[in-house]
């Protein structure tokens, strides 16, 4: 079960590596355009604000888990 989760962390993390170059790529493409600009780095901010949440969760479930195994 732990590695099934550090391999998915893993993926995860690869395929954020991706989004985040792709991110680039059309942060600089709309650099002409202030709005189409703007509502991209409100896209990738609610993104990693989610991402952010669910690290949380995650880390709170093991601690919870923990805690109840034992």
């Amino acid at each position: 079960m732990v590695l099934e989760l550090f391999t998915q962390i893993l993926v995860d993390g690869a395929g954020a590596k991706a989004k985040a170059n792709t991110d680039k790529k059309n942060l600089k493409e709309a650099e002409g355009d202030p709005e189409e600009y703007e509502q991209l780095v409100e896209q990738i901010e609610k993104r990693k604000q989610n991402g952010n949440k669910l690290i949380l969760f995650m880390f709170i479930s093991f601690i919870i888990f923990a805690i109840v195994s034992n």
